[in-house]
């Protein structure tokens, strides 16, 4: 018999098989960015200067801050005692260094070049592995080889130093986190590609504008000589024009004009607004896929507030890309930490943030309720499973609640004193007595219910397999005569009994 066919498990069109003929005799992986290397000569530190523009930062600042704003949570391998433990401590080293501050520069800085690289500060103490920070790192210092590992720029070595892999061992040192939609290459895909050219006409665009308010913010002054001026005499004219208003200056001889001085000023103020506007608005896209977070009124009537959702989509997508890294199976700081601080146990807790807005899960809880209602009107209900896999709960988080049954005679209610302190804190309740036939009014109400809701059932399950009316009719009164109607008239004579006793018991309490 022949075996089963296995799949093939080998990366086929890697990196280190591109057709590109310069790519093929290169050990190290050149970035795919081509703004990058035809714009800005190959040098990333460019895309500083992008993101310095006053839009750019403020852009990227809001998508940064938005994912660093949501809770994280350390999800453990399963509900197992020692799972349980490996999380709760993974969430206290977390915890325990500037775990916000560390994103916030992996976030603003990766997505705008496509990548970013943190430097692990691991400390010790008393046998505990701990983080003491993350520390952000230029991309510039970095390149990646054919096999994917970080390479370091250094004085000794400027072709770069495998800081991956020491001695054949995982160093577990530099956390690596790739951005963008397209990423196939350790560099990722940075915005900066997309703003390079919105913001280089924007620039200009400024630089241009700037020189047109020099030439009319204020009047050129014009001089006339006579035709028959010496040099001299016009030079110390045109020197008493420049002294009115520098580089705004003209001489010219009299009896001759010149045009256009005023004309050009109609109308190209407005042009170079609109332009940089445009370009601000391109970049704005670029970044948060709208304008209505920067220029418009979330909530209002028309497509903002649909458009504001869409940087939610962005920010649950960098959410992602900063948690898998985090989780990655064999670059993740967080299994660097489990398997320093608990060597052998191969079982990895999780990072994930909540991008769920509060509203929407006030929403679905609503939604579950009503839900319920609906469905219990025809017998259904929903599980267990569905509660846990919608909101997002463990299996330990669910717990059935076995309804006590309800004592004969009075019993003790627990309620606050009003009268003195002993209701706070940890002080013990007073206590007040509630009437046995109350308790026993409702038992006997439950017990009527539940013998109601069986015969409903009944019902409902006949009408569900009837094929016509007839037929249902035909059914119900064939079944009727089979309900047992014993159990239902017990409960009913305890009820009367139990009104007449109280009836009485009232009557002579006022005597």
């Amino acid at each position: 018999m022949a075996d089963k066919q296995k799949p093939v498990i080998d990366e086929i069109a890697s990196v280190a098989t591109d057709f590109d003929i310069f790519q093929g005799f290169m050990e190290q992986i050149a970035n795919p960015d081509d703004v990058l290397r035809l714009e800005c000569g190959g040098d990333i530190s460019l895309y500083d200067h992008i993101g310095r523009d006053s839009r750019v930062s403020s852009n990227l600042g809001t998508r940064a801050r938005a994912v660093v704003g949501k809770e994280w949570t350390i999800t453990p391998f399963s509900q197992e005692a020692i799972d349980i433990k490996v999380a709760e401590y993974v969430e206290k080293v977390f915890l325990g260094f500037p775990f916000d501050r560390a994103r916030r520069s992996i976030l603003r800085g990766g997505t705008l070049k496509g990548f970013a690289l943190s430097e692990i500060m691991w400390d010790t103490s008393e046998g505990d592995t701990f983080i003491a920070d993350m520390i952000y790192r230029h991309q510039r210092r970095f390149t990646f080889d054919t096999s994917g590992n970080i390479l370091l720029k250094t004085i000794d070595n400027p072709m770069g130093m495998n800081v991956s892999i020491r001695d054949g061992l995982l160093l577990k040192k530099f956390q690596h986190v790739a951005f963008g939609d397209e990423v196939e290459t350790p560099y990722g895909v940075g915005l900066g590609r997309e703003l390079y050219w919105p913001w280089w006409f924007k620039k200009n665009g400024i630089k241009f504008w700037m020189m047109f308010c020099d030439k009319f913010a204020g009047p050129t002054v014009v001089g006339e000589y006579e035709s028959g001026a010496s040099p001299d005499d016009q030079d110390k004219l045109l020197s008493a024009a420049q002294a009115v208003h520098t580089n705004s200056s003209i001489i010219h001889p009299k009896g001759m004009s010149l045009s256009l001085l005023e004309a050009a000023r109609s109308g190209s103020i407005t042009a170079y607004n609109d332009l940089v506007n445009f370009m601000n608005d391109e970049m704005t896209i670029s970044i948060l896929g709208q304008t209505a977070t920067t220029t418009g009124t979330p909530g209002k009537l028309g497509n903002e507030q649909a458009q504001e959702k869409v940087k939610d989509d962005l920010v649950k997508a960098d959410a992602d890309s900063l948690c898998e890294a985090f989780n990655a199976r064999e670059t993740g700081v967080i299994r660097w930490l489990v398997d320093y601080q608990f060597p052998g146990l191969g079982r990895y807790p999780q990072m994930w943030v909540d991008c769920q807005e509060e509203e929407d899960k006030k929403t679905l809880a609503e939604r579950d309720e009503k839900l319920s209602v609906s469905m219990e009107k025809s017998g259904l209900k929903l599980s267990k499973s569905y509660y846990i896999r919608t909101h997002g709960l463990e299996e330990g988080d669910v717990e059935i609640i076995t309804p006590q049954p309800p004592l004969s005679g009075g019993i003790k209610k627990p309620s606050p004193d009003k009268g003195s302190g002993e209701g706070l804190a940890f002080a013990e309740p007073a206590a007040t007595v509630v009437d046995a036939s109350d308790l026993l009014t409702d038992h006997l109400a439950q017990q009527a219910a539940i013998k109601t809701d069986q015969w409903l059932n009944q019902l409902r399950a006949l009408t569900m397999n009837a094929t016509s009316l007839e037929d249902l009719r035909d059914t119900i009164v064939e079944q009727f005569g089979s309900m047992d109607t014993a159990e239902l008239g017990n409960i009913i004579a305890q009820a009367m009994m139990l009104g007449d006793m109280s009836g009485r018991l009232d009557v002579a309490q006022k005597q």
